[in-house]
């Protein structure tokens, strides 16, 4: 601390550009040694109490402007073996933790009647409801340290002269304050999340080798506080069914009991008002591990799965929608159909052919966000329209079923899916009732009555039953392979897309939280629901422009280069991740899945 304390005395009142002198910025050029075998100056390192500190550069073009990297050694959280296992619950925790005294320090030293640039500015990542990775608080497992990543803008008098007095007050009054958390933090509050994490893990292990894809804890909180993602107060606790209660044994001894909805076809049914959105919402996020208290830590959803909805007006390149489309309009049919403003019906078969292919085996729909055309179509419209292109989703639901992946769809207003649901669940008041059975009994013909294969009612002379071409069903389609990935062996990103330098280099924003903008490339990702934070928006603007602006992407499969790219975002956390045109965006960034990436990568559009 007193070689920083040295610097900032040195600093006060020079010019801001010396406040590279804090950290390793540039290489110690030495003429006659070769730019390849140039030394690099060693790492500027502080240390204060039990933990160091570094600087970093952001590359915002004011040297004021830098990343605070705080190092906190393993032991002060925790025995090193445990946090080599799984590190994530121990980075939420200290994240959580830390985030909220930090971010209240700097908002105290703000005065709204002076010139905000003569104290310091600092923020620290903030979580939410979720327990995921994010580059805030990473543990790095060569220094078996924490890194806190905090955001920190210098004090300048007069906009250009460094206030090294108030900038060594401000960083010692920072870590004083994030010491004595450390010092007096819950260590109960910690023994319990990591409980929660593994009882969750535990629960995911049931379900993968027990053929379910979602479980839903008894005495589970589902609705939401309008808006947001806090439990609601007051709100009616879940209880499972009895014919599909399970229970489920963890590892500390636990045994959690709930609904185990099974692999398949499994329809959630009721009247208006009854709680059928809102337990779809809760699967949806039951991707995502939660926090104790959330209300649905327990709710847990096979991980691939992938809410499906009509998107009028979305982006299709190049798509192969012949799984729902006989023939369409255009050069490349319905094997490889383009438009820059599809129908409902057009963007929810592309949606559902891209999750396919981006490895989903688990499809979330909702009759009231979905094209009605392409979810059914009766048998009366059947003879009616001869010549109908659209292959409704009934005619493929089995299908997919047979290939892995299943189907949890709301309905309403519609009994044609009854007769494919494997599961029939009723919402009533926000209890659910398992009517599987009582659904079977009512397809069952009566005794001594004719089927209806003439016309409507069975009247004499009626139109005889179209054909499968005459109706629009095809035969069953054969599998792409043997990985489950069907219909689409294998898409790159359009040509007129890959620009061969970073697109970020003119414009990037992100607009109201759910619109990208790289340079003249756009993606609307307002029905990617699965990505709800902030920094999951600002890690799909950060990979998709490396996916977009490096020469090995340009040709290889799509799936494959999401799922590499998502999985080296946090490789090498000690490396400050801003690139060199130092957008904001890239200092919070969460973790995503491969298939989020995918479907965010089918929505770029080029600006006209």
């Amino acid at each position: 601390m007193n070689q920083f304390k040295k610097i900032m005395a040195q600093s006060h009142t020079q010019n801001k550009d010396c406040l590279h002198k804090l950290y390793t910025d540039r290489q110690i050029y030495i003429s006659y040694i070769s730019s390849s075998m140039q030394p690099v100056e060693d790492e500027k390192i502080y240390h204060y109490r039990e933990i160091s500190f570094t600087f970093a550069g952001t590359g915002f073009r004011a040297p004021q402007r830098m990343t605070l990297d705080v190092w906190v050694p393993g032991e002060l959280a925790g025995p090193g073996g445990e946090i080599e296992k799984q590190p994530v619950p121990w980075e939420d925790w200290l994240l959580r933790n830390l985030s909220g005294p930090i971010n209240a320090l700097a908002r105290s030293l703000q005065n709204d009647h002076k010139d905000t640039r003569e104290k310091p500015d600092f923020f620290m990542q903030e979580t939410d409801q979720a327990v995921r990775r994010r580059s805030g608080c990473l543990y790095r497992r060569d220094r078996r340290a924490f890194r806190l990543r905090i955001s920190f803008v210098f004090p300048l008098i007069g906009g250009h002269s460094v206030n090294g007095k108030s900038g060594y007050k401000g960083i010692k009054m920072l870590l004083d304050t994030l010491c004595d958390c450390l010092e007096n933090a819950d260590r109960e509050s910690l023994r319990e999340q990591i409980g929660t994490w593994e009882r969750q893990a535990d629960i995911r292990n049931y379900l993968k080798k027990n053929g379910l894809m979602a479980f839903v804890a008894d005495g589970s909180i589902l609705p939401r506080q309008g808006d947001t993602q806090l439990p609601l107060a007051g709100a009616v606790p879940f209880l499972s069914p009895s014919r599909l209660r399970v229970k489920i044994p963890c590892r500390d001894g636990k045994v959690l009991t709930g609904m185990g909805i099974p692999r398949g076809i499994t329809l959630i049914t009721g009247g208006g008002y009854g709680g059928k959105s809102t337990l779809l919402d809760a699967l949806e996020q039951g991707i995502y591990f939660h926090v104790k208290g959330d209300g649905r830590e327990y709710v847990i959803m096979e991980e691939t799965a992938c809410k499906i909805y009509a998107e009028d007006g979305r982006n299709v390149q190049t798509t192969d929608l012949s799984p729902f489309f006989s023939h369409m309009p255009g050069a490349g049919g319905a094997h490889a159909f383009s438009t820059v403003h599809a129908s409902g019906s057009v963007s929810q078969a592309a949606n559902i052919v891209e999750a396919v292919y981006g490895g989903s085996r688990c499809l979330l729909m909702d009759e009231d966000t979905s094209a009605t055309n392409f979810m059914i179509r009766d048998r009366l419209m059947r003879r009616l329209v001869r010549k109908e292109p659209i292959i409704p989703y009934t005619d493929r639901v089995e299908e997919l079923k047979e290939r892995g992946v299943s189907t949890i769809l709301v309905i309403g207003g519609s009994g044609e899916y009854l007769e494919h649901g494997d599961c029939v669940l009723l919402m009533e008041d926000y209890r659910v009732y398992d009517r599987t059975s009582k659904i079977r009994e009512l397809l069952v013909r009566p005794e001594g009555r004719a089927a209806c294969s003439g016309g409507a009612h069975g009247q004499k002379g009626a139109d005889p039953e179209p054909t499968d071409r005459e109706s629009g069903v095809i035969p069953k389609r054969e599998a792409a392979g043997g990985d489950g990935h069907i219909w689409m062996e294998r898409k790159t990103l359009p040509r007129e897309l890959c620009c061969g330098e970073a697109p970020c280099s003119r414009t990037v924003g992100i607009d109201h939280g759910r619109y990208i903008r790289l340079g003249e490339i756009t993606a609307d990702i307002t029905r990617l629901t699965a990505v709800g934070a902030a920094g999951q928006v600002h890690t799909l603007a950060w990979l998709l422009e490396k996916l977009l602006s490096q020469d090995l992407y340009k040709e290889a499969d799509l799936r494959v280069c999401c799922e590499q790219l998502v999985q080296s975002l946090f490789e090498d956390s000690a490396d400050v991740i801003l690139s060199s045109r130092g957008h904001a965006y890239e200092l919070w960034l969460e973790e995503v899945r491969g298939l989020d990436l995918l479907m965010a990568a089918a929505r770029l559009r080029k600006s006209c």
